[in-house]
């Protein structure tokens, strides 16, 4: 073992990285090779003492060490080397590591100092592995310490969403339920009205009858309500209903007419849309559970977890307006006597990515196999953390194929709204297209998949398909309205979803030990997310 660490010692380049008052009283120091404190404490003390005055960047030496330092304000930063070390990668690496303490330390005091002091160590490994220098920079350092904030961000998010659609949906409920009540205080007979906000089930099954004649139907029993109300001493309860609400009733019973909730026992316009409605109903479009493919997962010893999510404005015509598209790729270990692994991934990449691997990672197994390890194979992955190590990002927009495209077909009172998803490769869970109407009113004619409901505060008609793949790759939706509307105010249409595979096409295709090349059991899901996506 002893020889062992002597023949690292020789191949190390900086064996020590800290932060000395002038006193020589060390605030931090990081060791970048195995030895004693009391080794480290009496390389550090002498420090003072061997040190002369003289330039900004300077070094000296004694027998077995060098010492490289840079005087930062009232402090010191020093780096202990051994002789054979490059001095002018050593200049460099202490340039860059005096840096780090800057961003860290806006004030360089005692205190400052030993308050950051985690966050600087942490920066000093990103810097120096196993006694060498990385070749990154101060912006590269921070990106990639701030990855490790990455789940607890994502968790906030999550969070905070679900608070501010809570306290919507609450409001909402509210104010429904104070209508109701007013509703009821005036004697019961009015329902919901059809001017209450909310979301309207417009459903899959087209009317029985004409919406045109329900509509008219539904009006003129309205008009009749109306003017029994207004009658000289007020309606009062046993009056014989009118005509024509009793003939809408009739045709009820009978059959001829289906009670979608279009009519009301007392005549008024109440619930489903599907027979020309407008009143309110129960959930929203967007109530969509947890993806099917993420339900069940069952977490392996090893784990895997691509992560990506797409940015997008196209044109109705065709074509981007802007796109992105990033992803991450995390491994979660939990058990550390089978850490070491290499990691093999599909060789059918999208080559419209750039690749970024964690600087731990062998970079040229990567860019030749497409192989994750660590520079050194046989030491094992971090266990009982969520690791990144890998990011792309979409650098060629030109050759990229829109997951989805929505159009929007107009006519007179009319509209036809179709979607397309032109990869046969994809799988999209979730599906949510919000068009807006500009203030009018929808009833479904047909549909091809999905449900559809009109939301009345946001005047937005949302199509929501659970799920979209080959076998659907294409479906459209006719709606009527009440009054026609220019073409321009069905855009923007909005489109969320959920993806089942990453655009980058990428994928793990093995998992194997490390020390006996065998394959390791793992499990692995896939989170293709929307950030923002839309048809102007």
């Amino acid at each position: 073992k002893k020889v062992r660490l002597k023949d690292a010692i020789t191949k190390m380049v900086v064996l020590a990285a800290a932060l000395l008052t002038k006193s020589g009283k060390a605030l931090l120091s990081r060791q970048f090779v195995e030895m004693s404190r009391i080794r480290i404490e009496g390389l550090l003390s002498a420090f003072p003492k061997l040190m002369g005055s003289g330039k900004q960047y300077t070094y000296f030496e004694t027998d077995t060490v060098r010492y490289v330092y840079q005087p930062i304000e009232t402090l010191f930063l020093v780096l202990v080397t051994n002789r054979s070390s490059n001095i002018v990668e050593d200049l460099e690496t202490l340039r860059l590591l005096g840096r780090i303490v800057h961003e860290y330390c806006q004030s360089l005091e005692e205190d400052a100092v030993t308050k950051k002091a985690f966050e600087i160590l942490f920066a000093f490994d990103e810097v120096i592995h196993l006694g060498y220098r990385e070749n990154l920079t101060l912006e590269q350092v921070t990106t990639f310490l701030e990855m490790d904030s990455h789940e607890e961000r994502l968790a906030q998010a999550i969070k905070q969403s679900k608070i501010t659609e809570a306290t919507i949906q609450a409001a909402a409920k509210a104010k429904q339920l104070s209508k109701e009540k007013r509703t009821t205080d005036h004697g019961g007979y009015g329902g919901i009205s059809s001017d209450s906000p909310g979301l309207t089930d417009l459903g899959t099954k087209p009317p029985a009858v004409s919406p045109t004649v329900v509509a008219d139907s539904s009006r003129a029993a309205s008009s009749s309500s109306s003017a029994v109300a207004g009658k000289k001493g007020g309606m009062t309860l046993g009056t014989k209903k009118s005509g024509k609400e009793d003939l809408l009733s009739k045709m009820v019973k009978s059959g001829e007419l289906e009670d979608h909730g279009g009519v009301s026992a007392a005549g008024g316009r109440g619930g489903g849309a599907s027979a020309g409605g407008r009143g309110a109903s129960g959930g929203a479009a967007a109530a969509f559970s947890r993806p099917a493919h993420l339900s069940n997962v069952v977490m392996e010893n090893v784990h895997i977890k691509l992560e990506e999510t797409i940015a997008a404005v196209l044109n109705r015509d065709g074509g981007f307006q802007s796109v992105e598209v990033k992803g991450d790729m995390f491994l979660t270990i939990s058990e550390s006597s089978r850490a070491a692994v290499k990691i093999h991934l599909n060789k059918d990449h999208n080559n419209d990515f750039a690749w970024k691997t964690h600087p731990n990672i062998n970079k040229v197994g990567f860019t030749k196999d497409r192989v994750l390890v660590l520079k050194d194979a046989t030491k094992p992955f971090p266990t009982g953390t969520s690791l990144g190590i890998l990011r792309w990002r979409l650098q060629n927009p030109a050759g990229f194929v829109a997951p989805i495209s929505v159009n929007c077909w107009p006519s007179d009172e009319s509209v036809s709204i179709e979607y397309e998803v032109e990869r046969s490769d994809l799988t999209l869970n979730n599906v949510l297209i919000t068009i807006p109407l500009g203030g009018a009113y929808p009833t479904v004619k047909s549909v091809e998949c999905g449900d559809a409901k009109y939301d009345g505060s946001s005047q937005c008609l949302t199509w929501a398909i659970p799920k979209i793949d080959s076998d659907n790759s294409q479906g459209s939706m006719e709606i009527s309205l009440d009054r026609g509307v220019d073409a321009s105010v069905l855009f923007p249409v909005t489109v969320s979803f959920f993806g089942e595979s990453t655009l980058a096409n990428v994928s793990v295709s093995d998992i194997l030990s490390c020390e006996s090349g065998q394959s390791v059991p793992y499990s692995s899901e896939v989170v293709l997310s929307v950030e923002r996506y839309e048809v102007v």
